[in-house]
């Protein structure tokens, strides 16, 4: 029986050809940086960008088509970054040479003007650091790394380690704070040390838990550059409240106008609009928070026509009992066609 490398690595090594089958939604110059190795050029944006879902075949090759799809919708819909091969794109899920594959089919996807982040799960300091490097090559605006999983993380040594990744990364780095899978968080004090080093330009907090996440923004808050995203989509609105900039969310896979409209609406003050998104926000979360994730998410999508319901080995898609209760759901709150 092959292996899962041995059935993706056909189909994610011609992908490496970006000048086929790729229908780019603007050729423009994208976000970059001048690889000074003292300050980054730009800052990452305000406002939702999208935790992209990795599009696959049965076989768990990349489904190109569905990707270009998918980004077209992102991007339509008014994110302002792409962030691929994180948790909701399955990224610890892939080799490092998928996860740059996906990374270059995005940026010859995008416009310019919106962000590009993949992200990195650590558990070598090497590994990652290569990937760092790698990644220079392709025009991120920044990369998203996790915290080192397996092994506990003592106190003290979480700013240590992302300063030793961001002293030799040619791109910025965007921390990572995601303990349910990781099983580490990155304590506060860490966060705004790091808040203060020219190439940690942010970090997305998926801890759901708001005490920390708004000691996190006080804590930054002398470092106006520095970007703070709810990774949980039902918090946005206390997120933004509580000061911070934006979110990396699933839900903009697949109805990014909700997050964006919300974004809008807490900018213009309009908090009684912004709370009737947040619930109606919530309620899809809550649908699509079906199996093990992404698996809700990805058929969500299906249903949508976006991609496949599909998940990476060794994960399998929705169960179709599930699936169709999801339907009935996301119908319900006209996500879906009656």
């Amino acid at each position: 029986m092959s292996t899962v490398r041995e059935a993706r690595a056909p189909r994610f090594a011609r992908d490496l050809d970006l000048t086929r089958g790729t229908t780019p939604l603007v050729r423009a110059r994208p976000l970059s940086y001048d690889g000074s190795m003292t300050a980054p050029t730009a800052t990452l944006p305000r406002g939702v960008c999208v935790a992209l879902a990795t599009p696959v075949h049965a076989d768990g090759g990349l489904d190109v088509a569905s990707l270009e799809r998918l980004v077209a919708h992102a991007v339509e819909g008014g994110v302002r970054g792409v962030c691929p091969v994180g948790s909701t794109g399955e990224g610890p899920r892939l080799t490092m040479d998928e996860r740059l594959t996906v990374a270059r089919r995005v940026r010859a996807l995008l416009p310019g003007d919106v962000a590009l982040v993949p992200a990195v799960a650590a558990t070598a300091v090497a590994a990652v650091t290569e990937e760092l490097q790698r990644l220079g090559d392709v025009g991120v605006s920044a990369v998203m790394v996790s915290a080192p999983s397996y092994y506990p993380l003592a106190l003290d040594e979480a700013a240590p380690f992302y300063e030793r990744l961001a002293d030799a990364s040619p791109v910025p780095i965007l921390v990572y704070n995601i303990p349910m899978f990781t099983k580490v968080a990155v304590p506060v004090a860490a966060v705004a040390t790091l808040a203060g080093h020219p190439r940690v330009v942010g970090i997305k907090d998926s801890s759901r838990d708001m005490e920390y996440l708004t000691q996190v923004v006080a804590g930054t808050r002398e470092s106006p550059d520095f970007r703070v995203y709810t990774g949980t989509d039902t918090l946005l609105l206390a997120s933004l409240v509580s000061g911070a900039h934006g979110t990396i969310a699933a839900s903009a896979n697949l109805v990014p106008e909700l997050s964006v409209a919300l974004c809008a609406a807490v900018d213009r003050g309009d908090l009684d609009e912004a709370r009737r998104l947040q619930e109606r926000l919530a309620a899809v979360v809550h649908a699509c928070r079906k199996g093990a994730a992404p698996g809700g998410w990805k058929a969500a999508l299906a249903e949508r026509a976006l991609c496949g319901p599909d998940c990476l080995p060794p994960a399998q898609a929705l169960a179709a009992p599930l699936r169709r209760q999801l339907a009935d759901e996301l119908r319900a709150l006209d996500v879906l066609p009656a």
